[in-house]
């Protein structure tokens, strides 16, 4: 480290500026000239140049021990890491308002294992499944059991009610996280029932469209106690793999990997070859059959090249 640089934490950036949680507090900051704001994210661990006024620069980012990231929104195929230095993602889909679907699921599933991350399974706001003026959510409890049992912690929340609050704070402790998922969902809400003295900005669903409005509009990681912090990110209304293979994308079924070793081809795509194990752990009831056919969509409804992109 260059003398008189501090060492910190990205804990909130916005449109190119940036507060780094340093030793001696957070440091308003800048990227350097020349340095693309763009790339640094909440969880960086970064070097700052102390400047008057509480302010500073950031000079460096030291190297990422894990990022979360999608393909960008729209037809590029850059890469967008929404936080780094993760020990797991929670997934916060809504049981209603908008609506649980588990092929969203599924693709954050896979990217948060395709990036090495632990994932958790949110489902909020149950409170409105039940509820007499809410389509309900049906069979929900049997839904979400399929994630359970292949090894996910899924948890059932209602930030309105205070229900499954206790359970996530505990998944939360002692962890570096990020909450992800589409718009609407909760998550800020979630966020502030877990350290209620964090105020975040909330907003409700739009009623022509039923999709959540944006609330969050910049990333930030949050201080929970001791070791552990969460990042609050913006809802995605699209989420696109940033290049992950056609080869790759069965590993990230985390379910298909003991059955993978015993196909006959080592190159099995478990589409149609013959002597694919996957596809008879799925005829055995080994395999959630739901989950096999999103992961037949995914590999054959978005190819770009060799890669699989899924908005």
């Amino acid at each position: 480290m260059v003398p008189d640089q501090l060492e910190g934490i990205v804990i909130l950036a916005s449109s190119g500026l940036f507060q780094v949680e340093t030793a001696t507090g957070v440091i308003h900051c800048m990227a350097r000239a020349g340095a693309d704001p763009g790339s640094i994210v909440p969880g960086d661990r970064v070097l700052v140049a102390p400047q008057p006024a509480g302010r500073g620069v950031i000079e460096s980012m030291m190297p990422r021990r894990t990022r979360f990231s999608r393909k960008v929104a729209g037809r590029r195929q850059d890469e967008q890491v929404i936080a780094a230095n993760l020990d797991q993602v929670v997934i916060v889909l809504a049981a209603s308002e908008p609506p649980f679907k588990e092929t969203t699921l599924d693709r954050y599933l896979a990217s948060a294992e395709h990036c090495g991350l632990d994932a958790v399974v949110c489902i909020n706001k149950v409170d409105l499944a039940s509820a007499a003026n809410s389509a309900p959510a049906p069979n929900l409890a049997q839904r979400a059991d399929v994630y359970a049992r292949i090894g996910y912690l899924v948890i059932m929340t209602s930030a309105a009610l205070g229900n499954g609050i206790d359970r996530l704070r505990q998944a939360l402790a002692g962890r570096v996280s990020a909450l992800v998922g589409p718009s609407g969902v909760g998550k800020s809400s979630l966020i502030s029932a877990v350290s209620p003295g964090v105020s975040l900005a909330t907003s409700d669903i739009s009623a022509s469209t039923g999709k959540g409005r944006h609330t969050t509009t910049c990333s930030r990681l949050i201080k929970l106690g001791v070791g552990s912090y969460v990042a609050d990110t913006p809802g995605m209304r699209e989420f696109g793999f940033h290049r992950i293979s056609q080869g790759e994308l069965a590993w990230c079924f985390r379910e298909f990997r003991p059955h993978m070793e015993k196909c006959r081809f080592d190159d099995c795509r478990h589409v149609k070859e013959p002597g694919c194990a996957v596809r008879k752990a799925v005829e055995q009831g080994l395999v959630s059959e739901g989950r096999y056919e999103h992961y037949l969509r995914l590999m054959g409804g978005g190819g770009h090249g060799n890669h699989i992109v899924v908005c």
